[in-house]
């Protein structure tokens, strides 16, 4: 594990919190609100930038961090920037992007030791405001970033995703996100690609800007035929109209990293859109 990461991550979190709580004493209850709903809502019309690095325990001592910078970029085109709905209240454009910073060590076979860019993620989601919440659907691509080897896949894969939450329910945010990628092209010496990724949303939010949610991926491998079932909760606690911050751990149930334990952290910033 490259120890200077390790620290850097650990330093900002103890700093975020006592910073954090002395803002949430300075800001008013309906932003603390507005600002939930922002932040459990996967398509709300509202660029996010996320900082999450989740800490990983796993068998014989090894460890994982896994730093995601997350840029959640909402548009009134459809799909092209081009193309320009017609009814940007009723189906907007989501872009996604993905970039995770992964440092692991194995001290039981160090050829598995790496710091470095894993693959990146880019999602292109189209929103469609319904009665029931929104519905979204669209293409995502992963795209690998070769080097290290330890930390990448480096295959090509592309998919297509959806998108379900219903928000008709006050205090009680609900849904599901599932996608699925085929390999496209990489490293011919790598397994090919074929799974699923799905992810109940459940999100129950509190008075005062608190919430406690459930979004844990499941993992479908096709391939190898592995099916990996993590089960976490995370509560989370807004501190102004475009700040929030989540914590919890996750525990996992199945698969080839059956037994992993992961501490999640993540700081949620929001700006809105400047035109809709």
């Amino acid at each position: 594990m490259n120890k200077r990461l390790f620290r850097y991550l650990c330093f900002t979190i103890i700093v975020a919190f006592p910073c954090l709580s002395l803002n949430a004493q300075k800001q008013g209850a309906e932003d603390r609100s507005s600002a939930v709903s922002d932040a459990v809502n996967p398509l709300a019309f509202i660029t996010k930038l996320q900082i999450q690095p989740n800490f990983t325990w796993k068998a014989a001592d090894a460890k994982l961090i896994n730093l995601t910078t997350r840029i959640i970029q909402p548009t009134a085109s459809i799909v092209l920037p081009f193309i320009k709905s017609k009814n940007p209240s009723d189906m907007y454009t989501i872009y996604r992007l993905e970039l995770p910073l992964i440092g692991q060590s194995f001290p039981a076979n160090k050829a598995l030791d790496g710091v470095g860019l894993s693959d990146i993620s880019i999602a292109d989601i189209v929103v469609f405001k319904k009665k029931f919440g929104l519905l979204g659907v669209g293409p995502s691509l992963i795209i690998p970033s070769m080097n290290p080897e330890q930390v990448s896949s480096r295959k090509w894969s592309a998919g297509l995703g959806t998108v379900y939450f219903n928000t008709r329910t006050k205090g009680f945010m609900w849904g599901a996100l599932l996608q699925q990628f085929f390999n496209i092209g990489g490293d011919m010496s790598r397994p090919n690609q074929n799974f699923m990724l799905v992810q109940p949303i459940v999100n129950k939010i509190f008075s005062g800007g608190r919430f406690i949610s459930f979004g844990s991926i499941f993992n479908f491998n096709w391939t190898k035929n592995e099916y990996a079932f993590p089960l976490g909760i995370n509560y989370g606690q807004a501190f102004a109209k475009n700040l929030s911050i989540l914590i919890g751990p996750e525990y996992m149930l199945s698969g080839p990293n059956k037994d992993d334990i992961t501490f999640r952290f993540q700081i949620n910033t929001m700006f809105p859109p400047s035109k809709k």
